[in-house]
């Protein structure tokens, strides 16, 4: 790997040394060769990545590159990324192979894109974990967790028939967070506007001052140190995300149709995820269908479709992560979802959350808890 700014992580020997090695992070700028610092300091983040394949000790994405190496902890690794001839460096929790951790400190505009370019690239199986809007509230009424503010980011641009016209176009932004934010919370629920909001982030206090840490938690699976040091209330609230996550992939994955042995017979076994729209009807539904099975992102499906009756279509559908069939029935007010066995349950989550920022903010599953 050559660039013109080489950077070099230390190869962490034990948990006390990768421990004090975070905590450098949220005070200093990225490492310039092995010892010293330069520039101002930049926040500590930490990306839940899912990946049905596990990682490769090599890859290329494009015309970014990367490669994989050791430290003395088994299950810490360093992620090294080239891109726009700079060197980009994570380490990489692999304890839970399937929902890997990468943590940096480098510009958050240049590791937004590295995990945006291994997110979309079709050689590997990798993903965004979804946290939806009630999720997020849940995270931050954890034990242990003190909710500090919420942003709120709804668009209509993803569905609209004519993109450049600002008519039927809702758009929707807001950033609250401080000791004030539960009042202005509760005033917004409260209102005419809490039926037309979905959270895309919540931040999040952990632990008491000075031995705290404030954390942006993102609907993507990004987490941001706003405030605070302590890393270990940062990698506490990261592992309990990661773990109630993982929970509700697994559950959603039970459900999936397959052959299954119930009481000793072989038989076709598996449950819908059913959808229903709450605040915004689908006006044209071959249309929305259309723009939500064009292999593009957010929602990376490719269908066929079939139309049953007026308003009523069939789609076969293929998960562009992982390649698992989806079956869809969708109507003007509902959307049923059939995921075969095998296929991979973030799908559901990504397609739930993206419809809360994109489309209907308060859209519900009746399979996920609100």
């Amino acid at each position: 790997m050559s660039t013109s700014k080489q950077r070099l992580l230390p190869k962490v020997q034990n948990r006390k040394e990768f421990i004090d090695c975070l905590e450098n992070m949220i005070s200093q700028p990225p490492y310039i060769g092995k010892e010293s610092y330069r520039g101002r300091p930049r926040e500590l983040k930490t990306y839940i990545v899912e990946s049905d394949g596990g990682f490769p000790r090599h890859l290329t994405c494009g015309k970014i590159s990367g490669e994989v190496s050791d430290t003395g902890l088994d299950n810490i690794k360093i992620l090294r990324m080239s891109y726009a001839k700079n060197i980009l460096e994570f380490f990489m929790d692999v304890s839970d192979k399937r929902f890997l951790t990468l943590h940096t400190n480098e510009r958050s505009e240049d590791t937004n894109k590295v995990i945006e370019a291994l997110i979309e690239d079709h050689n590997h199986a990798f993903d965004n974990t979804w946290f939806y809007s009630s999720m997020l509230k849940r995270f931050s009424q954890k034990r242990g967790n003190v909710f500090r503010g919420f942003g709120i980011s709804y668009t209509g641009n993803t569905f609209a028939q004519e993109p450049n016209s600002d008519s039927d176009i809702e758009d929707l932004s807001m950033s609250i967070n401080g000791s004030l934010a539960t009042k202005v919370q509760n005033l917004v629920e409260g209102s005419s506007v809490g039926r037309a909001i979905a959270y895309n982030t919540v931040r999040i206090l952990r632990g008491e001052p000075p031995d705290s840490v404030q954390d942006d938690v993102h609907n993507n699976g990004y987490f941001a140190v706003k405030r605070g040091k302590s890393i270990q209330d940062h990698l506490r609230l990261v592992d309990s995300c990661k773990e109630e996550y993982a929970d509700v992939v697994h559950s959603i994955e039970n459900s999936c149709v397959g052959v299954k042995d119930v009481g000793g017979k072989a038989l076709v076994d598996g449950d819908s995820f059913d959808f229903e729209f709450k605040n915004k009807k689908i006006e044209d539904v071959e249309f929305f269908i259309t723009k939500m099975f064009n292999s593009a992102k957010p929602f990376r499906l490719w269908g066929l479709k079939s139309k049953i009756d007026d308003d009523y279509y069939k789609v076969t559908a293929v998960d562009l992560h992982a390649g698992g069939t989806i079956h869809f029935d969708i109507a003007k007010d509902m959307m049923r979802v059939v995921l075969y066995e095998g296929a991979c349950g973030n799908t559901i989550l990504r397609l739930f959350t993206n419809l809360q920022i994109h489309f209907d903010s308060k859209i519900t599953c009746r399979q996920l808890s609100s």
